[in-house]
């Protein structure tokens, strides 16, 4: 009996402490003014519910969390999830799905994602303020500038250290990648645009690109495949006054 109970209680704690991989911050932004947002990437290849989830942050230092925000979305697996400050830039308004008052982060500001209470993600680390920023793998900072997360990654690190080297730098207010996340081995994620045609009807099966069709009546060579009339149109219905 005592084996049984001891086997429930790590099944028990095994179903509390499991946590989705493929959920992570994919985008930080600290723009100029008020253009600042978390975006968070939705990589499990199917639909994820937010309600565990919570955006943590901490000003100048200090320990988690300061401020909190509960989420609460449903987000479709590839996609993201985007929280920023309410007057921020139109193109950032347009991706955004959610504001809040506490992402008016600087650069010496942590930010986390958080399931079930734990954080599984950041921006930064808890304890001393870094002083204006945090480093990002010698190759800049979170002061000024977009940080967006590499497309090798698969699911959230909370040890800056190394984490810091999953992000690649862009100057400030960049925000070209806003909207979108490609990660290479996660579900249902953005490939960066490119498909394949795998429509056997189409002129381009097995080619890069969208497919493409022939005009009606016409095969993939431009052939008319169906009756030319008197007037020398492919499925025309002229049957008299061609001369």
């Amino acid at each position: 009996m005592l084996k049984k109970i001891q086997l429930g209680i790590i099944s028990i704690l095994f179903i509390t402490f499991t946590f989705a991989s493929g959920v992570f911050i994919s985008e930080y932004a600290e723009g100029s003014s008020s253009n600042k947002y978390i975006e968070i990437f939705n990589g499990t290849g199917a639909d994820l519910d937010l309600t565990s989830y919570e955006l943590w942050k901490i000003a100048n230092g200090g320990s988690w969390p300061e401020y909190t925000l509960s989420l609460s979305a449903i987000v479709s697996a590839g996609d993201v999830y985007v929280v920023c400050h309410a007057s921020s830039d139109p193109i950032i308004l347009a991706e955004c799905d959610e504001t809040w008052t506490q992402a008016n982060f600087n650069g010496d500001d942590a930010v986390g994602l958080a399931q079930d209470g734990v954080l599984i993600d950041a921006i930064g680390t808890d304890g001393a303020d870094p002083g204006s920023y945090f480093d990002v793998c010698g190759n800049g900072d979170t002061q000024d500038n977009t940080i967006v997360r590499n497309s090798d990654v698969t699911e959230g690190n909370t040890d800056w250290v190394t984490a810091s080297c999953e992000y690649t730098v862009y100057s400030n207010n960049t925000w070209d990648y806003l909207g979108s996340h490609a990660c290479d081995a996660c579900g249902g994620g953005d490939d960066g645009g490119a498909t394949t045609c795998d429509d056997e009807s189409a002129c381009n099966t097995g080619a890069d690109g969208a497919c493409e069709y022939p005009d009606t009546g016409y095969d993939c060579d431009g052939n008319c495949v169906g009756e030319v009339d008197c007037a020398g149109n492919c499925g025309g219905g002229a049957v008299e006054d061609c001369s």
